[in-house]
């Protein structure tokens, strides 16, 4: 299964993102495809899913890993126990497990030049995992057992990434917090057979709609920013440098510690290798490095 199985019209995210949610159907029985229940229990009471593979949520916080881990592996038992008790988990970096994941994974970094990577998450009936947050990057998520409903609210934070306002680090104020308490949100419930585009930044909280447990994957799409462009030609930059003769010369103590005339030669030097860039060859390799980094 590809990327454009999944959305409507995929080749238009070549010129536009869309940046209000979106929902897709498609056929639950296609979706089951890229992993089923039965495939997600066997994983659990198999006992064979290393300890860098498995997150446990509870009460909306990630579980300390020494709560259940030993080493590289789950403690036996534990994940089943968790699940039993109401929590959910999250499996990670599914792709690198399940070779239909990784042929997703690959093509929708080569279409979109985003990095990518595949999460599943398994939440019991009538429960809830993560609280209100939001990621900085555009999230694809496949519906593919039990209802769960998605609480929404427009963003909060401006373009975040994953290097500034990252919700990890950042958090809430005490001003968002009352929002969210008092603001009632937008609800989309979603099914089996559902694709939700969730663009960066939307505030969401879901949670499992039903007895039965809900199991959906997470296709992150990180995209690339102008800032990323920039560091691209910041590197080529560096290696021109590094491999130029004059580059090489000592910064004396005394021009580090007091002067500006090491800095001031940096300064012209990179104009000048900027300036010096071949702007199509980089370009190639700014694609290359997007497809496959």
């Amino acid at each position: 299964m590809l990327l454009r199985d999944l959305i409507d019209d995929a080749g238009a995210l070549r010129t536009c993102w869309p940046s209000e949610p979106q929902v897709y159907r498609r056929d639950p029985a296609a979706l089951r495809a890229l992993l089923t229940m039965a495939e997600v229990d066997a994983l659990i009471d198999s006992e064979c899913i290393p300890s860098r593979n498995v997150v446990l949520l509870r009460d909306g916080a990630v579980v300390d890993p020494r709560e259940y881990t030993d080493g590289d592996m789950p403690r036996p038992g534990s994940i089943r126990a968790h699940l039993n008790q109401g929590q959910s988990i999250s499996l990670r970096l599914l792709h690198t497990m399940r070779p239909g994941l990784a042929r997703l994974k690959g093509d929708a970094q080569r279409e979109t030049g985003c990095r990518t990577h595949i999460n599943a998450y398994l939440t019991p009936g009538n429960c809830q995992g993560l609280r209100y947050h939001y990621d900085p990057y555009v999230t694809l998520i496949v519906q593919l057992h039990g209802r769960k409903t998605w609480h929404l609210h427009p963003p909060l934070v401006e373009r975040p990434t994953e290097e500034f306002d990252n919700f990890i680090p950042r958090r809430w104020t005490a001003e968002e917090r009352d929002y969210l308490a008092h603001t009632p949100p937008s609800d989309v419930v979603l099914e089996p057979g559902h694709v939700f585009w969730l663009p960066r930044g939307w505030v969401h909280s879901p949670e499992t709609t039903g007895e039965e447990p809900s199991l959906h994957l997470t296709l992150a799409l990180k995209q690339r920013t102008r800032a990323w462009l920039v560091e691209h030609l910041a590197e080529a930059v560096v290696r021109h440098v590094r491999a130029d003769f004059e580059g090489r010369d000592l910064v004396t103590p005394s021009d580090l510690f007091e002067g500006t005339e090491g800095l001031e030669w940096a300064r012209r030097y990179a104009i000048g290798a900027l300036l010096g860039i071949d702007a199509e060859a980089s370009a190639r390799a700014a694609r290359e490095k997007a497809r496959n980094t």
